[in-house]
């Protein structure tokens, strides 16, 4: 398992076309909240699920192990080889990436440590690259650029992660680009359940044609005063216009963002539905118009509740 070299190339252009094809830009067929759900006026503190909106991960048939038989990991590192591994102590990355998993049937225990990033929104903690079977599951990642990402991934599963940003400004038009709590690029067959992340400018980013029937259940997706948008639907970097299509989007907590949910022209018949969205601006924007927003609970940030 020899370690990886950095490289931030990958990085780099993810925030290049997001400036380009970012949801931010996204300002068509602004929908209303659902009839079903909370007055967009409504009055919201916004700062987390209440007993009501809690969320929790769905069981596992890893959870019959624990990780203590697994490959031990201290340091940055590339995963190329099937097995199971488990991070053993706190670990703080100068720069670059940190763990990276090219192997495909890997399951890789947190184990509750924290990985700790280089700050200025660099950096990738858990990378996942062309891999399948891949589960995630337990630990800290603080102070990266994204928190974990999926490039032509398959069938992995990411859950119980805690991901804490910075809640720093981001403007992607002026080349200030985002921080990202998940991302998943071309990326199918996905489940992304039960994770909690905070302080992020961009939640759940997906992207590309190659996305689809993903899973997104059980998160709770918290910005800060400088939250963008909780959960993304657009292109993948590059010429093609194609976004995600057929996801499940359900069951998250989406709070203190401009925009709760959004979707580009090109990403198609995804179900975003039974989601707790507390919003700045909008609670879901779609541009496709054949994507399908059910049961969701909306309710609106007031401008005083926001600087309180």
């Amino acid at each position: 398992m020899p370690n990886r070299p950095l490289a931030g190339f990958v990085t780099t252009m993810i925030f290049i076309a997001f400036i380009v094809t970012g949801c931010g830009r996204m300002t068509k067929h602004l929908l209303a909240p659902d009839p079903s759900g909370s007055s967009p006026t409504e009055a919201a503190t916004a700062e987390g699920p209440d007993a009501g909106d809690a969320v929790s991960a769905s069981p596992e048939d890893d959870d019959r192990d624990d990780g203590r038989r697994a490959t031990p990991i201290t340091g940055p590192l590339t995963i190329d080889e099937p097995g199971d591994y488990r991070l053993i102590r706190d670990l703080e990355v100068a720069g670059g990436d940190g763990i990276v998993v090219t192997a495909s049937q890997v399951r890789l225990w947190l184990g509750e440590h924290r990985l700790y990033g280089p700050g200025n929104k660099s950096g990738r903690a858990v990378v996942i690259d062309g891999a399948q079977e891949v589960k995630v599951r337990g630990g800290q990642i603080e102070h990266f650029g994204i928190g974990a990402v999926l490039i032509s991934a398959s069938r992995c599963r990411i859950r119980s992660l805690t991901i804490r940003g910075g809640d720093e400004t981001a403007d992607p038009p002026a080349g200030n680009p985002p921080q990202i709590g998940i991302m998943l690029v071309n990326s199918p067959l996905n489940r992304i359940s039960g994770n909690r992340l905070h302080r992020v400018n961009l939640g759940i980013f997906v992207r590309g044609g190659g996305s689809y029937r993903n899973s997104v259940r059980d998160n709770a997706v918290i910005g800060g005063d400088h939250g963008l948008l909780a959960v993304c639907y657009n292109p993948a970097p590059g010429t093609d216009p194609a976004g995600p299509h057929d996801d499940l989007v359900k069951g998250n907590f989406l709070a203190r963002f401009g925009t709760g949910i959004a979707a580009s022209a090109h990403s198609a018949q995804n179900v975003f539905a039974r989601n707790t969205i507390r919003y700045f601006t909008s609670a879901y924007v779609d541009q496709n118009g054949t994507n399908v927003f059910k049961d969701n609970r909306t309710v609106r940030i007031t401008l005083k509740q926001r600087i309180q």
